[in-house]
């Protein structure tokens, strides 16, 4: 039946979600509508209806190649690979180490964990995921993610109805002066959330591998629709989510001049008491426990994609054609092994060494993912154009004209920052 074809492929649209839900809701869009209130629902929405095109091209291109975006890429020619890795070069040991001390600051608040040291926290974060991911591989990541889904699904509905029926705590105010948003640190907190929301780009070529990965260990080639099906339930969740999150900072937070930031214990201590005021203080070990999963399972999720999309870079650089399916396999496990590992140690020494604390790493790591999003669409969009792409599988004229709208307006606002950051 239609219904248990979807469950079977559903996994990378989840994945997806994952690695979105954990950065760009949870914290950042909680802490736009807490500093800004509901201007940022609007934001969020505009953005995520831009990049949709970018991020949909990932499983298309897969359900019509059988390869992921980096297959492309390559066709597009080497220099497309090197900037895909720099990219994610740059931000895999930035993003690793924000989130593994996210993930242990949320670990902090549970009781059993409070006076262990923190830096011993995050490093075992990071040690448990590495393991974890060398043991599991794709099959436990995708069955994970499921289940820490559901758990963060049933908790941010019940804590959304508590605050909507409750309503705002603050007066919120007739609105916001457009310096506030765009000049000094309201333009940081813009920039990190529209270059994270739903995702970094970059998470398009991170769903066509999971695709691919989905279609082998499961030993079936999913459809153009299943595919598509199971991308779009994941970015529906991650919308709606998106509007829970930043209604969720706005209504209890915005108007009384409190700010979400300080160390990853105090910010998570702070994170957890928006949520408590609405449901109570006997929801505060199921919401810490349902944040923690959250966040976890970014990490997991994102760890596994950097690590996988690396490898992949460097495969085509290692070998011009490899005819044996299992040579690529073997190829692929062999570094991922040892890539994985240095991800982590990496992550972990980025986050020790930086100076400015955790949400200076996290703007860092978004803004990285800002500035470089307008070249992975450009290529995206280059790759379901291509001569290789049957009819039957390419996007409609409305989608590639929507496509373009949203390129030149990520361009645009990435020459705005820059000017800005350069001339202020």
């Amino acid at each position: 039946m239609r219904y248990k074809k979807i469950l079977k492929s559903l996994g990378p649209g989840l994945l997806f979600a994952s690695t979105a839900i954990g950065t760009s809701h949870l914290i950042l869009s909680t802490r736009a509508g807490a500093h800004h209130g509901m201007i940022y629902l609007w934001i969020i929405l505009i953005t995520l209806i831009l990049k949709y095109p970018f991020f949909e091209f990932g499983p298309r291109y897969t359900s019509a190649t059988g390869y992921s975006l980096l297959h492309s890429y390559k066709k597009q020619g080497k220099w497309s690979v090197v900037l895909f890795m720099i990219i994610i070069g740059i931000n895999m040991f930035a993003v690793t180490g924000a989130l593994g001390a996210v993930t242990a600051g949320l670990l902090s608040t549970l009781p059993g964990f409070q006076e262990i040291p923190f830096h011993f926290l995050t490093a075992a974060v990071l040690g448990l995921t590495v393991l974890v991911l060398l043991l599991g591989r794709y099959s436990m990541l995708d069955k994970l993610i499921k289940v820490i889904s559901a758990i963060l699904l049933i908790t941010m509905i019940t804590s959304f109805v508590a605050v909507i029926i409750k309503g705002p705590e603050h007066t919120m105010g007739g609105g916001i002066e457009l310096d506030t948003l765009l000049k000094g640190t309201g333009l940081t907190l813009f920039v990190s959330l529209i270059g994270f929301m739903p995702s970094g780009m970059e998470s398009s070529v991170m769903h066509s591998i999971w695709s691919v990965e989905k279609s082998r260990t499961s030993n079936h080639e999913i459809s153009l629709k299943d595919s598509l099906t199971d991308f779009n339930i994941g970015y529906v969740l991650t919308t709606i989510l998106g509007v829970m999150f930043v209604t969720i900072g706005a209504f209890s937070v915005f108007g009384s001049g409190q700010l979400l930031q300080g160390s990853p214990a105090e910010f998570c201590v702070n994170l957890m008491k928006i949520f408590t005021k609405n449901l109570g203080d006997w929801i505060y070990p199921f919401l810490a426990l349902a944040a923690f999963g959250t966040i976890y399972g970014t990490l997991i999720a994102a760890m596994d994609a950097f690590t996988r999309c690396f490898v992949r870079g460097l495969r085509t650089f290692k070998f011009q054609e490899i005819s044996k399916e299992q040579s690529q396999q073997d190829f692929l496990q062999r570094y991922y092994n040892i890539l994985l590992p240095l991800i982590g140690v990496g992550g972990f020494l980025f986050f020790n060494l930086f100076v400015g604390g955790m949400i200076q790493a996290l703007e860092l790591a978004t803004i990285i993912a800002f500035l470089g999003a307008p070249v992975i669409a450009f290529l995206n969009l280059r790759a379901v154009q291509s001569d290789n792409i049957a009819a039957t599988h390419r996007p409609s004229k409305n989608l590639i004209r929507l496509a373009y709208f949203g390129l030149t307006v990520m361009v645009l606002f990435d020459l705005y920052y820059i000017l800005n950051v350069l001339l202020y």
